[in-house]
């Protein structure tokens, strides 16, 4: 058992804030003592409340150069004896660094990346922070080939595991029960975008394309909402451009949703048009749920599609693209999944196992 610290002070509730407390109850369940580091106002420190995860409460936002904060968070690990503090967002890189600087190695630090490296990072001040990170954890063998190209970590930091989804769920619905549950329409081709309403996830693309298409037997549904205490004006304006077009009718609000093994079930397809989509854990969760993506032929989407199929790549900006696709995907002309090697890859046992292995017990 090991007694172990996940950093997430982010007030976002996107895939990296999910994951971080995806992994930290999953570790939890194996056994290990996890503390959360989060601020209170955040969704993330109101889930695992929910979760029954232990919370210690910060006021502080993630940015460099938080030596006070950093020197005093490593006292606490170390009273505490916790020896290992996870964290996924490369705004807590220079806090994470400093914690493991003031504890003299006491308290190592383990960027699990779910974030591209955004350019060129070879700067003098970037490579002693990364000196100061333990481990350096690749969820995609393209972002391992980016850290080595971009940066000076050093190779033996770097580990490549792939993030992890539960596969211990017991009940499989079909279509028709999912749609029943989710007060969804069961006579149409439902295809859903999720992710919180955002420029980058590009809703608006996905709508754009859509009022191009013909059928009136197709529904859009958005399964998501805006980033809390953020500008919500992109949100507000593709409400007003979808409410007063002729398929508005065709196009449905769903909202966040926990439960979102009934989503993928009562969709047909998944739509993943984001501008660069690191991870891509949207389509991880939904080829887990044999629901087939639509994803841009880019980032983790893209690596994903092409490595395990059960889906479709188009290229980031082209309608006609999109649309072609959509209509192969409904016709079923789609690559069946590898699944034994997507199991084998994703699976969270298998997760936790090598995180035990590999990064705790490095």
């Amino acid at each position: 058992m090991k007694r172990i610290a996940y950093l997430c002070l982010s007030d976002g509730w996107g895939g990296l804030e999910m994951n971080q407390l995806r992994n930290a109850l999953q570790m939890q369940k194996r056994g290990h003592d996890v503390l959360l580091i989060t601020n209170s106002s955040s969704p993330v420190a109101k889930a695992a409340e929910q979760d029954n995860i232990p919370i210690h409460i910060v006021d502080q936002k993630a940015k460099h150069y938080q030596w006070l904060f950093a020197w005093q968070l490593a006292s606490k690990l170390l009273k505490e004896g916790r020896r290992d503090l996870f964290f996924r967002n490369n705004r807590e890189l220079s806090i994470a660094a400093s914690v493991q600087f003031f504890s003299s190695g006491r308290v190592r630090s383990h960027y699990f990346m779910e974030m591209a490296m955004g350019g060129i990072r070879t700067q003098f001040f970037r490579t002693l922070r990364y000196k100061f990170i333990h481990t350096w954890v690749c969820p995609l063998p393209y972002l391992v080939n980016q850290v080595k190209q971009q940066s000076r970590v050093a190779e033996n930091k770097i580990n490549l595991i792939h993030s992890g989804v539960s596969m211990d769920r017991q009940t499989y619905l079909n279509p028709i029960e999912a749609r029943n549950k989710l007060g969804w329409p069961t006579d149409k081709k439902i295809m859903v975008v999720v992710g919180r309403i955002d420029p980058k996830k590009r809703q608006r693309f996905i709508w754009e394309s859509f009022c191009q298409r013909l059928s009136l037997n197709e529904l859009l549904v958005f399964v998501g909402a805006p980033t809390p205490d953020q500008d919500s004006s992109y949100h507000t304006s593709l409400l007003e451009s979808i409410k007063s077009h002729p398929k508005s009718n065709q196009v449905l609000w769903s909202g966040f949703h926990r439960a979102m093994d009934l989503v993928y079930s009562a969709a047909d397809l998944v739509i993943m048009a984001a501008d660069h989509e690191t991870v891509g854990m949207v389509t991880i969760e939904a080829l887990f749920n044999d629901c087939i993506i639509v994803g841009s032929k880019n980032g983790g989407t893209r690596e994903i599609i092409e490595t395990y199929g059960g889906g479709l790549c188009f290229m980031p900006n082209d309608q006609n693209e999109l649309n072609q696709q959509l209509d192969s995907a409904l016709q079923g002309h789609v690559p069946s999944i590898n699944r034994s090697l997507f199991e084998q890859h994703f699976d969270f046992n298998y997760v936790c196992e090598r995180v035990e292995t590999e990064i705790l017990g490095s």
